[in-house]
C-alpha cells in the first residue's frame, strides 16, 4: 500500500509537471537535455511530495464526498458547466483580456455552474424514474430547447457580418490554462456542495422552470450577439425600435438623452440593472447590455412557469407555457434586442404574479406599479385594470393610482436632476406633445390614426391593430423589407406594416399552419373561459388579463404605426390567459400533447421568422464596420 501510494504520487506529479512544462514553460525551446530534465523532474519531485503528504486527507475527503453525492451526476454537471463556461469565456474574452482574469472568471463560473448543475442534473436523473422526465412528452419538450439553441447558433454562423464563431470560442492561446483551471474548479465546487446539499429545495422544486429560463437565456444571448450591431444606429431600422440609441442609454458609462416623456424612469430603473452587467466591461459595455436583456428575458420565462405552476400545480403544463412565451416572435426579438420593451414585459408579468398571490400591501404594489409606469407610462393602466377586476376596491384603487402618479412625478423630477437634459417630463405639456405625432397624421407619417369621420380608416385601422395584437406578436409573419427615406441611403426598414404603401405583413407556406394552430388555441381558450367563467377561481385574473389586452387594442387604434414594437406589452397576457382558461384540463394528457405540437410548431415558425430577419439585415450590417 505504501509503495503504491508513492508510485501514484510520483506518476501524478510527473504528469502534472510534464503538462505544465509543455503547455506553459515551452519545453521544446530548451536545447539542453539537462535543462529539460530539470524543468520536468524538479517540479515532479515537488508535486510528488505534496501529493504523497496530502493523500490521506484527500482520500478521506473523497470517501466522504462519495457517500453524499452521485459521481455520475457530478461528472455530468461538470461537463455541462465546462461547455457553458467555454462559451462564456469566448463571449467575454475581449473584456477578460488577460489570462489571470480568465482564471478568476473560469473558477467562479465553473464552481457556480457545477454546484447548481449538480442539483439540476441529479434531479433530472432521478426524475426519469418517477418525476418530471418520466413522461415522454416532457423529455421531448426538454430536448427541444437545446435543439433550438443549436439551430440558432448554426443559423447565426451563416451570416459572418453579424455573427462569428470566435464570439463564443476560447482563444487558442488560453485553451490549456482554461482546461486546467476548469479541472481545479471541481475542488471549490465540492466544498460548496458539501454545505448546500440540504438547502437545495428551491432549485429542486422549480428545476423545470429554471431549466427553461436558463436555456432561453442562452438562446437570447446568441440572438443578441447577432442583432446588436453598430448598424442599428446607421443604416438599419428594425420595427421602428431605437435599439442603437437605447444600447448607449442603458449600457454606456455616460448614458445618452432619452427625450421621450413616455419612458420617465428608465434611467433610474432599467439602466442600473443593465449597468450591473456592463459596468465592469469598459469599452465593451455593449456585451453587458446583451447579457442584461437576455437575463430579463429568461426571468420572464421563469415567472410564467411560476405563475402557471401556482395556478395548476402541474409541472408539465407550466413547462409548456414557459416554452410558449419564450418561443413567441416578440420574445425572441425583444428578449435579445437591447431596448426598453423586455423590461416592461417583465414588470407586467411580475405585477400579475403579485396579484395572483393576493398581495394587497401598498409597500409591494406601489413599487411594482412604479416599474410599470416608469418603463412606459401607459402600462400603469394595465396594473389598475388588473387590480380593479381582482376586487381591490374603488377607494384603494384611487389611492393607489394617486400614490403611483405622485411618486412618478417626484422620481421623474429626480431623474432630470441626476441626468440633466436627458429626460423630458411627462407632466409638462410641451414635453409630452411629441407623442401626439403618433396619434395624428403628419408629413412624416409617424401615425396612421383611425378617424371616426372616415369609415375606411376605421376598417383599415381595426385590421392593422387586430393582426398585430392577435397574430404577429405570437406567430411571426413574413416581414416587409422596405427602403427607408431616412439617411443614409439605402437604409433597410424591417416592419410588419408599411403605412406608405398600406401593406401588411402576411403568412406564407407552412407559417399558415402555425397561424391556424394559434387561432385554434385562442378560440378554444375563449370558449373554455366562457364555459367556466362562473365557477373558475381564476376568473378575476383572466378578466384582468383580457382587460389589459383590450386596453392595448383600443389605445393602438389611435396611437402608433409599427405596432409590432409594442407586442411585448400584451403577448404575455395572451399566454397567461390561455394557461388559466385551460387550467381545468391542465393534467389531461391528450391536451398536453396537443399543446406541445402547437408550441413546437411555433418554435419552428419563429426560428424561421428570426432567420429571415437576419437574412434581410446581413448585407446592411456588412456595410457598417
Amino acid at each position: 500500500m505504501r509503495f503504491s501510494r508513492i508510485l501514484f504520487s510520483v506518476l501524478t506529479g510527473f504528469l502534472t509537471s510534464l503538462f505544465l512544462a509543455v503547455t506553459f514553460f515551452h519545453l521544446s525551446d530548451f536545447s539542453s537535455l539537462i535543462d529539460r530534465l530539470f524543468l520536468v523532474l524538479i517540479p515532479t519531485l515537488a508535486f510528488g511530495i505534496l501529493y504523497h503528504q496530502s493523500f490521506p486527507a484527500i482520500s478521506a475527503w473523497l470517501h466522504h464526498i462519495q457517500s453524499l453525492f452521485s459521481v455520475f451526476s457530478l461528472s455530468l454537471s461538470f461537463l455541462v458547466s465546462l461547455n457553458l463556461t467555454y462559451g462564456a469565456v469566448g463571449f467575454l474574452h475581449e473584456v477578460i483580456a488577460a489570462p489571470f482574469g480568465m482564471v478568476l472568471f473560469t473558477v467562479a463560473l465553473m464552481t457556480a455552474g457545477t454546484t447548481l448543475g449538480y442539483f439540476l442534473t441529479h434531479r433530472a436523473i432521478t426524475s426519469f424514474r418517477e418525476g418530471f422526465l418520466s413522461k415522454p412528452l416532457n423529455v421531448i419538450l426538454a430536448l427541444s430547447i437545446p435543439v433550438l439553441w443549436i439551430a440558432f447558433i448554426y443559423a447565426a454562423a451563416q451570416f459572418p457580418s453579424m455573427f462569428n464563431m470566435d464570439y463564443i470560442r476560447v482563444p487558442s492561446e488560453w485553451m490549456a490554462l482554461f482546461i486546467l483551471t476548469a479541472l481545479l474548479s471541481v475542488i471549490p465546487a465540492l466544498f460548496f456542495l458539501d454545505r448546500l446539499v440540504h438547502r437545495s429545495s428551491f432549485v429542486i422544486d422549480h428545476s423545470p422552470g429554471l431549466y427553461a429560463a436558463g436555456m432561453f437565456f442562452l438562446i437570447e444571448l446568441i440572438i443578441a450577439r447577432t442583432l446588436n450591431h453598430p448598424a442599428l444606429e446607421k443604416n438599419t431600422v428594425l420595427f421602428e425600435a431605437d435599439a442603437g440609441p437605447w444600447m448607449t442609454i442603458l449600457a454606456s458609462p455616460d448614458s445618452a438623452p432619452i427625450n421621450r416623456a413616455v419612458h420617465p424612469l428608465s434611467l433610474i430603473l432599467a439602466r442600473p440593472l443593465v449597468r450591473l452587467f456592463s459596468g465592469w466591461m469598459g469599452e465593451h459595455y455593449a456585451l453587458g447590455g446583451m447579457l442584461a436583456v437576455s437575463v430579463i428575458a429568461a426571468a420572464c420565462v421563469f415567472m410564467v412557469w411560476l405563475f402557471v405552476k401556482r395556478a395548476t400545480h402541474s409541472d408539465t403544463y407550466a413547462f409548456l407555457f414557459a416554452l410558449l412565451l419564450g418561443s413567441t416572435a416578440t420574445h425572441l426579438l425583444f428578449g435579445s434586442l437591447t431596448e426598453n420593451y423586455i423590461f416592461g414585459a417583465a414588470a407586467l408579468i411580475f405585477f400579475f404574479l403579485l396579484i395572483q398571490s393576493n398581495e394587497t400591501r401598498f409597500s409591494f404594489l406601489v413599487p411594482a406599479g412604479l416599474f410599470l409606469f416608469g418603463i412606459t407610462i401607459t402600462n400603469i393602466a394595465q396594473g389598475v385594470i388588473a387590480l380593479f377586476f381582482n376586487r381591490f376596491g374603488f377607494k384603494r384603487l384611487v389611492q393607489y393610482s394617486l400614490l403611483v402618479l405622485s411618486l412618478g412625478v417626484l422620481l421623474t423630477s429626480l431623474t432630470d436632476i441626476i441626468y440633466p437634459k436627458f429626460q423630458t417630463l411627462f407632466f409638462v405639456p410641451q414635453d409630452i406633445a411629441f407623442e401626439f405625432n403618433f396619434v395624428r397624421s403628419t408629413d412624416g407619417n409617424l401615425s396612421d390614426p383611425m378617424r371616426l369621420s372616415d369609415p375606411a380608416s376605421i376598417t383599415r385601422k381595426i385590421n392593422v391593430v387586430a393582426r398585430t395584437v392577435i397574430l404577429y406578436g405570437a406567430v411571426g409573419p413574413t416581414v416587409i423589407e422596405a427602403v427607408s427615406e431616412k439617411p443614409p441611403f439605402p437604409t433597410i426598414d424591417i416592419k410588419t406594416f408599411d403605412v406608405r404603401a398600406g401593406k401588411l405583413a402576411s403568412y406564407k407556406g407552412l407559417a399558415n399552419l402555425s397561424l391556424a394552430m394559434w387561432l385554434l388555441l385562442l378560440a378554444g381558450a375563449f370558449g373554455m373561459f366562457v364555459k367556466n367563467a362562473r365557477t373558475s377561481p381564476h376568473t378575476p385574473l383572466i378578466l384582468g388579463l383580457l382587460g389589459a389586452i383590450g386596453f392595448n387594442f383600443l389605445m393602438h387604434l389611435f396611437y402608433g404605426t409599427e405596432l409590432f414594437l409594442y407586442t411585448p406589452y400584451w403577448v404575455y397576457a395572451f399566454v397567461l390567459f390561455i394557461a388559466l382558461a385551460f387550467s381545468s384540463v391542465a393534467e389531461n394528457t391528450s391536451f398536453q400533447w396537443g399543446l406541445a405540437v402547437i408550441v413546437l410548431t411555433l418554435m419552428v415558425n419563429n426560428f424561421s421568422f428570426m432567420f429571415n430577419i437576419w437574412h434581410a439585415l446581413a448585407p446592411f450590417y456588412a456595410a457598417v464596420p
